[in-house]
């Protein structure tokens, strides 16, 4: 008998053998898809991780350039806004002074030497010549210098001075104002003043 309990007891202990065996491999497997269970995880919280951080880059990329082109916006207004001011500051330091300028004795050779160029253009009857309302005291002066037959108006747009001719029959108009000269000296400070928004 002690033979069958040695059969039985090997047959036991290859059962256990075997059923080691078969216990350690399957932890071995279990072990193995857990690792490559995490691996694969892992490379895939990686790969949102990083997809995550090129988007919130991206974003932040075009915040800082919208940002940008926001404050660049804003700060060539503001120096838009600043080289108007000193344009009209300019232009009115120049009416001022031009307005001094026709009280002076030498305003009446000016107003001469305009009627004097008016009369080369203006050579037919009919020509009408305007000036402000405090340049009528000039108007005998202008009609010799004009040297031909003219009639005069007011005209309330010509606020320095000057003289603007207009003949119906000749269809043509000139324009010898301090007003529209200076008002012409505008796009010319505003190419050569250096004070241009890039």
């Amino acid at each position: 008998m002690a033979t069958n309990d040695e059969k039985l007891n090997k047959f036991y202990l290859a059962i256990n053998h075997y059923a080691e065996e078969q216990r350690k491999k399957i932890e071995q497997e279990v072990a193995e898809f857990k690792q490559k269970e995490l691996d694969e995880t892992e490379v895939s919280v990686l790969a949102e991780a990083y997809r995550l951080i090129q988007k919130e880059m991206a974003e932040m990329r075009n915040g800082i350039s919208r940002e940008m082109a926001q404050r660049e916006m804003n700060d060539r207004r503001k120096l838009l806004e600043k080289r108007k001011k000193i344009t009209e500051e300019v232009f009115e330091r120049a009416a001022k002074s031009l307005n001094e300028f026709t009280q002076k004795s030498d305003y009446s050779h000016l107003l001469q030497k305009f009627a004097g160029e008016l009369s080369k253009t203006f050579h037919k009857p009919g020509t009408v010549l305007f000036i402000k309302k405090d340049d009528q005291k000039y108007q005998e002066l202008i009609q010799q210098a004009f040297g031909s037959d003219c009639t005069f108006k007011i005209d309330a747009d010509i606020h320095i001075g000057g003289i603007r001719a207009y003949n119906s029959e000749m269809g043509i108009v000139a324009d010898e104002t301090l007003d529209s000269m200076l008002e012409d000296q505008l796009e010319w400070f505003e190419e050569n003043s250096g004070m241009a928004v890039v």
